[in-house]
């Protein structure tokens, strides 16, 4: 995510023109909470909803708050005064736990609430209609996968290493973190975890180049939970004299932002966790319950198909997970991996 906070506190974002007025009024309006779209994967997450919202004939109404969960409490606090009728909520919340009143407060509204991005807290199942989005864990598992491959091919001794995770106070990496060291527990060992101020590169950077010497001839390896971290990472590596792929392996496991660091093969490799897939998978969830009027039990992984996204005849679970799938580090690889319809440089470069 980016955090540079010139542009307005909250913004409010209106979709749904492809539909026609008089469809988009028969279905109403779906208001969803988000952080700050000047982080480029948000960005593209809105895109996605509100594609999925002006097929299915809704109004979307974005409504973002500035990297702060106060400030999101209070827009909330304001949607719901208002008195407008919705069809139901989309609720991304930046601090997942310190949002929980904020998400009782919409359930309690009557309105479906479909949670978006971070996985839902333990114990609050009662307050939202369904989940629908990324996997972190899954993404987490991932990453631990990718590295361990480029391990045992590379011929990098891999043994020390360290995480470079999410901001403080977001889950979701809380649940990467948890994801990549239980699947590399007994494998690697994690000398250290240290939390970035941001999502992208600036933030990546400040925070690489201070472990890196500071472990100086111990980091065979770094985890950095997305591709813009995991560049930024690579590049402090350098400075420090370690040639990224060959004296230290880097993975982000996330496609964020520029894919050059993957395709160079400078980050071990990737996968697709696609913004745009994510909000358009939101919105259609909410519309599937709309629709049909039930949720079932448990949860699905929606199919990773290269040419087309689920259909909304599907039945909506009370947890429905992104696809994940894994990429190579070539340009090639890059090439050949699709997702739902939209190429791997279409899903995790912008």
């Amino acid at each position: 995510m980016n955090y540079k906070m010139s542009l307005p506190i909250a913004a409010v974002l209106l979709a749904g023109l492809c539909a026609s007025p008089a469809l988009a009024e028969d279905k109403g309006v779906i208001v969803a909470f988000v952080p700050s779209s000047t982080n480029p994967y948000i960005g593209q997450w809105a895109k996605g909803a509100q594609a999925k919202a002006g097929e299915l004939g809704y109004t979307l109404k974005v409504i973002e708050n500035n990297f702060n969960q106060a400030e999101q409490d209070s827009q909330v606090q304001q949607q719901l005064a208002s008195g407008e009728k919705v069809a139901g909520y989309v609720w991304w919340p930046f601090e997942n736990a310190a949002g929980v009143g904020s998400l009782r407060a919409l359930s309690q509204s009557g309105a479906p609430v479909i949670v978006s991005n971070q996985y839902p807290i333990k114990g609050t199942e009662a307050y939202w209609t369904a989940y629908a989005g990324a996997n972190d864990f899954l993404s987490g598992k991932t990453a631990a996968e990718i590295l361990l491959d480029a391990c045992a091919k590379s011929g990098v001794k891999c043994d020390k290493g360290a995480i470079i995770r999410f901001p403080a106070g977001v889950s979701a990496g809380d649940d990467r973190a948890t994801g990549f060291q239980d699947a590399v527990k007994g494998k690697l060992d994690v000398l250290t975890v240290v939390p970035t101020a941001g999502f992208l590169e600036d933030e990546g950077y400040k925070v690489a180049a201070q472990i890196i010497p500071a472990n100086k001839g111990q980091l065979t390896w770094l985890y950095t939970e997305n591709d813009s971290l995991a560049g930024a990472a690579a590049q402090a590596a350098r400075e420090n004299g370690l040639v990224p792929g060959k004296d230290i392996l880097i993975v982000g496991g996330t496609c964020h932002g520029d894919s050059k660091h993957v395709k160079n093969g400078e980050i071990a490799g990737t996968a697709i966790q696609s913004g745009y897939w994510e909000g358009w998978m939101a919105v259609q969830a909410l519309g599937k319950f709309n629709t049909q009027g039930k949720v079932q039990d448990g949860e699905t992984y929606l199919a990773d198909n290269p040419d087309a996204p689920p259909a909304d005849s599907d039945p909506v679970f009370k947890y429905n997970f992104l696809p994940n799938p894994a990429v190579g580090n070539s340009q090639a690889a890059y090439d050949a991996a699709k997702m739902w319809g939209k190429s791997a440089d279409e899903l995790c470069n912008f």
